[in-house]
C-alpha cells in the first residue's frame, strides 16, 4: 500500500491535545470532531489531527514535518525550536512519501538532534546517528519500524486501533 503522511510524535505526550498545539507553536483551533488514526494517514488528509497512546502525543499534520531539514549540517528555525523543546521531551518529526519513494526522520532527544535520516527519489541523502539494524527492509518499512520503535506499537496496531481518537485541528476550527 502506498502511504503519504507525517508528523511529529512527542513523549512524553500530553492528555490535553490543545498543550501539544501550544508546545510546538501551532496556531490551529479544535473542531470539536475526531477521526481514526487510518483517516490521518490517508494522503487526502490537510488538517491537522492530534492523539495520544502508551504516553506518546501523535501529531499528524502533512506540511509540518517539511519545516525540518533533512540534509547534512543544515538547520532550519523549526529544527532550532525542537531541539529547544527537545531538553524536557523526545521529539521525531517525519514524512513518508511511498509514491515518490522519499522519506524523512529527524530525532532530537536532551536537546540536541541525535538522528536523522532522508532518501529522497530512490536515494540515500542523510543517515546520521543509531538506527536499528536488522533483515533487509524496504525504505519505508524501515520508517514504519523506527515509528515503532518510538511508540512501541506498530503501525498496523495503529491503524487497526479503535479506541484511538484523534481530535480535528483546522485553521478556523469550529
Amino acid at each position: 500500500m502506498s502511504w503519504k503522511f507525517g508528523g511529529v510524535y512527542i513523549k512524553p505526550g500530553f492528555e490535553n491535545p490543545e498543550e501539544a498545539l501550544r508546545f510546538l507553536g501551532i496556531d490551529k483551533r479544535f473542531t470539536y470532531e475526531t477521526i481514526k488514526f487510518s483517516d490521518a494517514v490517508a494522503g487526502t488528509f490537510i488538517e491537522t489531527a492530534i492523539g495520544s497512546i502508551n504516553g506518546v502525543t501523535l501529531v499528524h499534520d502533512n506540511l509540518l514535518p517539511y519545516n525540518n531539514s533533512y540534509e547534512a549540517d543544515t538547520f532550519t528555525d523549526a529544527d532550532f525550536n525542537m531541539r529547544e523543546l527537545s531538553k524536557n521531551s523526545e521529539i521525531i518529526s517525519f514524512f513518508l512519501d511511498s509514491i515518490t519513494e522519499s522519506y524523512g526522520l529527524n530525532h532530537f532527544k536532551n536537546g540536541q538532534r541525535c538522528r536523522r535520516y532522508s532518501f529522497m527519489n530512490r536515494n540515500l541523502i542523510m543517515k546520521e546517528g543509531n538506527f536499528t539494524k536488522g533483515k533487509k527492509r524496504s525504505e519505508e518499512d524501515n520508517m514504519l519500524h523506527w515509528l515503532q520503535e518510538f511508540t512501541g506499537i506498530s503501525f498496523n496496531e495503529l491503524l487497526n486501533n479503535e479506541s484511538l481518537k484523534m481530535y480535528l485541528f483546522t485553521e478556523t476550527g469550529f
